[in-house]
Order: structure tokens, then C-alpha cells, then sequence
């Protein structure tokens, strides 16, 4: 997503003083043009404003339709007993001692609801509404990078792709809403079995699929085991069936991969893939 910097600098100044001072504007358009992560900006705004006025303290309360209050606390710290009284509080900026001038505060809160809006915004366009995992598109883009790097440097990484056996059944037997809470709960597990630098991704209806980086095909049944052992954790019986492919050792296409991968768990089925 790419933000016009004057156009949003225009939006903010509908909410505050025009005489207000630019140093925390041009900071805020820079950052939130930039920045990844929405709540990442958040903290940082904050942390810029308890050095500007010396503060001890500092919290954020802000409202999405989509979300509930939402507190952020300078320094990432939570808000602890105050939580209750926090999550009633107008939206707003809160600073121990209270000497930031109003339309300042006003500024904070504008910046950091657009963040906020921002983080949401991205992070659906990136994930899978049902699951929370990654979509087919963030898939996609992650599957060309690691087979990028794994072509120029040698890296191996193993694509593994999940798809769910019986998941027809299920779904004739309990409806949607039984479909959808097993997807919810597989969702769950993969997150739990994967590593830091890891994805796992939802690619179709019942079908999932993982980059294992920096992995090859021992990695690839260590994560398979990883994930039965926390679906049995969760009380979960979903079997499920794999198929893997590993570069640069079978390809660095990641076409071919995906076939590849694609072949072996059909033929783990037993089943001709045309």
C-alpha cells in the first residue's frame, strides 16, 4: 500500500491547529509511509514524544469497527491494573505529566489511528480471513523469493504442501460452520509447528502449504511430526496428507516444485495426478 504523503498531510491538518508545530508531522508522514508494521509506528510516535517532553509514561486508546478499544503503552509495555479503566477511556493520547499541549495529543492520535488502519489493512491483504494464516498471494510472492535466493546462493529451502482428507465429509456431515472450525483449528496448529522464518499458508479450500527455509527433507518431517503432536495436543483428529519438494536439489523453479510436491502427495494417496 503506498500512502501520498501530501494528501495525508492535508487529512491530518483537518484535526489540529495549523499553527501547530511540523516537527512530529513530517516524522509521522515519513514513518507511516515507510513503515511495515502500523503498531511498530505506533510505539515509535510514542517513544518521540516522551523524549520531546521528558515523559514518564504514555498510552494510546484507539477504536477500529473492526476491532475493539485498542491501548498501546510506551515502550510495549501492558497496561497492567489500569487495563479496565484504560479500555473505558475516550480515544486518546495519555501522558504522565500531562504537558503536551492538546492539539499535540490530537496530532499523536490522528497519526496513530491511521497506523493503525494501515496495520489492519495490510495484514488483510497478506492473510486468510478464516485462518489468520498466509493467503495465496503472500505464497505465492514468498515461494518466488526463496526459490530467488535459493537459485543464487545455493539455500535450501522445502516446500511442503497439506492437503486434508476428509474434509467433504466433514463439511456434509456438520455444515459450513464444522468446516470452518476445522480449517480454523489446522490454521491454528500449523502456526504453532513452524519456525521463526518459516510460512504457512492457506492455499485453497481445504489445501495448505509451508516454506521451510533454510531446510531440506529431515527439517520437512520434523516439522509433519511437529504438527500431528500439536493437533493431538489440541484434541484434534484431522488427518491429512503431504507432499514435499526441496531446492535447489529437485528445482529452483518454483513451478516445478510446486508440481513436483504436487505429484508425491497425490501418489502417497494413491491417486493418478493428471
Amino acid at each position: 500500500m503506498t500512502i501520498n504523503s501530501d494528501a495525508s498531510l492535508a487529512e491530518m491538518h483537518r484535526f489540529v491547529d495549523p499553527s501547530y508545530e511540523p516537527w512530529l508531522f513530517q516524522t509521522m508522514i515519513e514513518e507511516l509511509a515507510t513503515n511495515e508494521l502500523g503498531i511498530g509506528f505506533i510505539y515509535s510516535v510514542l517513544e518521540q514524544l516522551a523524549k520531546r517532553y521528558d515523559l514518564k509514561d504514555a498510552v494510546v486508546v484507539l477504536e477500529h469497527e473492526s476491532l475493539a478499544t485498542q491501548e498501546f503503552r510506551l515502550g510495549g509495555n501492558g497496561v497492567g491494573a489500569d487495563r479496565a479503566s484504560v479500555l473505558c477511556a475516550v480515544p486518546g493520547v495519555y501522558c504522565e505529566p500531562d504537558v503536551v499541549p492538546q492539539n499535540e495529543l490530537e496530532a499523536v492520535r490522528t497519526a496513530c489511528q491511521l497506523a493503525l488502519a494501515l496495520h489492519l489493512a495490510r495484514f488483510t491483504a497478506a492473510h486468510d480471513a478464516l485462518t489468520t494464516i498466509a493467503n495465496r498471494r503472500t505464497f505465492d510472492i514468498a515461494l518466488a523469493n526463496s526459490a530467488v535466493r535459493s537459485a543464487r546462493y545455493g539455500w535450501a529451502f522445502t516446500l511442503v504442501l497439506i492437503d486434508l482428507k476428509e474434509f467433504k465429509v466433514v463439511n456434509d456431515r456438520f455444515g459450513h460452520e464444522g468446516g470452518d472450525r476445522l480449517l480454523r483449528h489446522f490454521g491454528f496448529a500449523l502456526r504453532q509447528s513452524v519456525r521463526q522464518g518459516d510460512l504457512a499458508a492457506r492455499i485453497g479450500g481445504d489445501e495448505f502449504a509451508v516454506i521451510l527455509n533454510n531446510a531440506e527433507g529431515h527439517e520437512a518431517m520434523g516439522f509433519v511430526e511437529r504438527l500431528r503432536e500439536n493437533l493431538a495436543k489440541a484434541g484434534e483428529t484431522i488427518e491429512f496428507t503431504t507432499g514435499t519438494s526441496t531446492s535447489p536439489r529437485d528445482s529452483t523453479d518454483p513451478a516445478e516444485l510446486t508440481r513436483i510436491a504436487d505429484a508425491r502427495l497425490y501418489a502417497k494417496r494413491g491417486i493418478i495426478h493428471r
